[in-house]
């Protein structure tokens, strides 16, 4: 539901200063430099609030995942629908252990080591779960700890207490009142039946394990409502905000009754900015969404299971911090492991929250070999290899195909718009043919034999999962199932999306695609304004589909974008989306051929990301060679 009025405010009147020629920004000049316009140092170009001093405040919560956190979860989003918003949904679901500690930046390292020092020494004292209680009231309805974890709890924040005094010169006020997690309040009475039924669909016995986290927040917004940005707008006056999608806007409690034209005045989370912004661009959102995680440690030991079988640790690392934004066209050579880039260590001091999500990490014994799930970026692009200028070079004006570089093609399917057809669905090079094949070799090496293979529409991904699956030698009977689902995300997809080819086309060019198969979702299925939740929404979809269908043991090949590995992944792990800018970040680390691998453990219906079978693929640039410099 978005603020303000339910009729669509595209803008307000224009007045006349805005035809008024403006002198040159600083911001202006860095742009017509070629500077893009995300750069960090341009976020915050008029945040004013920069050069002040004020302390961060920080609260401990202790927090559920695994099956009852997501009924938590979901209780959360269907009391939400059914009844509206009650103060219950302006937090995630948490007991809440102490007060909120003002602590100098200065003093944030040692105050979080003195966190992770305490927490350390109570681990072997740990409970192995945390029992609950149901109650409700008439204005009140949550889950109280037993008196024996809570008492644990509360020993533990004592001593972090005494912690952090010690090594932070910081006061810690532990909770003293009866431990709880909130599920409602300050509700409509005539809401209390529906919301006490609801309640009792959260299964308190369901598995769980227990997290201490460490956030610390602004105290500026601490009185402000906080709002999602659902759509993009840019400013059309000099006095309006610039609305980034998946950003967050700060905004006065009073703003509401202010403004009746359905444009209210806010602040950007991502840049500090300020400005009037369209109240149905926009979405109320739990504050604790802006929220920064500085620390993400157990509360519950790990149960253990002790056979001669191997033991697998099915733990979550804590993501690393977000940067600008990139898309699939971008990619670095940064890249050390797939297990390394989408597990990463927890010693990363914090990231942007919007909810984590995690299974329970009870290790498993395996009698057989687990289903796997190999995820796949496609092979190297002609585009980004050679600049959009390839086709004017390789095409003449009947739309002809000429190979002008060893690494281009060596033929490219016929389309119906010729050359201008591919600018938007690049194939891949001879380079990125031989990336895909000798990824399948290994894979092959490897004892990989796989049994249902799946690709985006674009043409590089059909012809890496072409290429991948020669290497591995599959039989004929093995067909590429193209999905239009495994598109990347849209807001990478400026102007409309690609031509592509029909899985028809694609045969004819020499691809084993399956023509019987039935795809999930249709291109006039897809929402041009999928913001970055609903892209790891669709993705979610897809794959459950596909797992469910491929129910044998066989093993499953993925082939998709840069962002397919993570949107298509989080979710199995019992993990929730990324924040745009941190998802974007992950996307810019995945190289060309960048593959992850995931091990189903059917007793615990979960899939855990583990290291590959095979190495990654490393290889240096090779820079066009002019032979005329042997002329000089």
């Amino acid at each position: 539901m978005s603020v303000g009025s339910s009729s669509e405010v595209h803008r307000r009147t224009m007045r006349k200063t805005s035809m008024i020629r403006q002198s040159i920004t600083p911001m202006d000049l860095l742009m017509s430099m070629g500077f893009p316009k995300h750069r960090v140092l341009l976020n915050h170009l008029d945040d004013l609030t920069l050069d002040e001093s004020i302390p961060r405040e920080y609260i401990v919560y202790a927090c559920a995942v695994g099956p009852l956190g997501e009924q938590l979860d979901e209780f959360w989003n269907k009391s939400l629908s059914l009844c509206g918003r009650n103060g219950a949904h302006s937090l995630l679901p948490h007991v809440t252990l102490c007060s909120f500690i003002t602590c100098p930046d200065s003093k944030c390292t040692a105050l979080t080591d003195a966190f992770q020092e305490v927490i350390d020494r109570w681990q072997t004292k740990a409970p192995e779960v945390l029992t609950l209680d149901f109650y409700s009231s008439t204005n009140f309805i949550g889950l109280f700890l037993e008196d024996e974890h809570a008492e644990y709890l509360r020993k533990v924040m004592a001593d972090f207490s005494v912690e952090a005094a010690s090594r932070a010169g910081v006061k810690v006020e532990p909770h003293k009142k009866q431990l709880h997690l909130t599920l409602a309040y300050q509700f409509n009475p005539t809401h209390q039946e529906p919301l006490v039924n609801l309640s009792k669909e959260v299964g308190i016995q369901s598995a769980a394990r227990w997290e201490f986290r460490l956030y610390s927040r602004d105290p500026r917004a601490a009185s402000t409502e906080v709002l999602r940005v659902l759509y993009g707008h840019t400013p059309r006056v000099p006095d309006e905000l610039e609305l980034i999608p998946d950003d967050f806007v700060y905004m006065s409690a009073t703003e509401l009754d202010k403004n009746s034209d359905g444009w209210f005045k806010g602040t950007s989370h991502k840049t500090g900015c300020e400005g009037m912004f369209p109240g149905n661009y926009t979405e109320k959102a739990p504050e604790s969404d802006t929220w920064t995680i500085h620390r993400v440690l157990p509360i519950t030991r790990p149960r253990t299971a002790s056979n001669d079988a191997k033991k697998v640790s099915l733990d979550r690392k804590v993501p690393s911090p977000p940067i600008p934004i990139g898309s699939d066209l971008e990619h670095s050579g940064n890249y050390k492991s797939a297990e390394g880039l989408l597990q990463n260590p927890q010693e990363h001091g914090y990231e942007n929250l919007l909810k984590l999500k995690k299974m329970n990490d009870a290790p498993v014994t395996t009698k057989k070999q687990p289903r796997r799930l190999f995820i796949i970026r496609h092979g190297e692009r002609v585009d980004v290899t050679f600049g959009e200028q390839w086709l004017i070079h390789c095409f003449d004006q009947q739309g002809k195909y000429q190979r002008k570089n060893l690494n281009m093609p060596k033929r490219v399917p016929q389309r119906p718009g010729g050359g201008q057809d591919f600018k938007k669905d690049s194939p891949i090079t001879e380079i990125g043919v031989y990336q895909a094949r000798m990824t399948g070799e290994a894979l092959k090496a490897a004892g990989i034999k796989i049994s249902y293979c799946y690709a985006s529409p674009s043409l590089r991904c059909s012809q890496t999962a072409h290429a991948v699956l020669q290497g591995l030698e599959a039989p004929d009977a093995v067909k590429i199932c193209v999905d239009t689902a495994l598109f990347e995300w849209l807001a990478w997809c400026k102007g409309g999306l690609p031509k592509w080819l029909s899985p028809a086309e694609l045969a004819t060019f020499g691809l084993n695609i399956d023509l019987s198969y039935k795809e999930k979702l249709t291109p006039s299925d897809l929402n041009q304004k999928e913001n970055c939740q609903a892209y790891y929404k669709r993705s979610e979809n897809f794959v459950r589909e596909v797992l469910k269908e491929c129910s044998d043991d066989g093993d499953i090949l993925l082939v998709g974008h840069a962002s397919t590995l993570d949107s298509s992944s989080r979710c199995l792990q019992g993990l929730s989306a990324r924040p745009a800018m941190e998802f974007s970040r992950i996307v810019q680390k995945v190289p060309y051929c960048g593959i992850i691998m995931l091990e189903e453990y059917a007793e615990f219906s979960i899939w855990d990301l583990v290291a590959p079978i095979i190495p990654t693929l490393t290889h240096a640039p090779n820079g066009r060679f002019d032979w005329r410099i042997m002329q000089s």
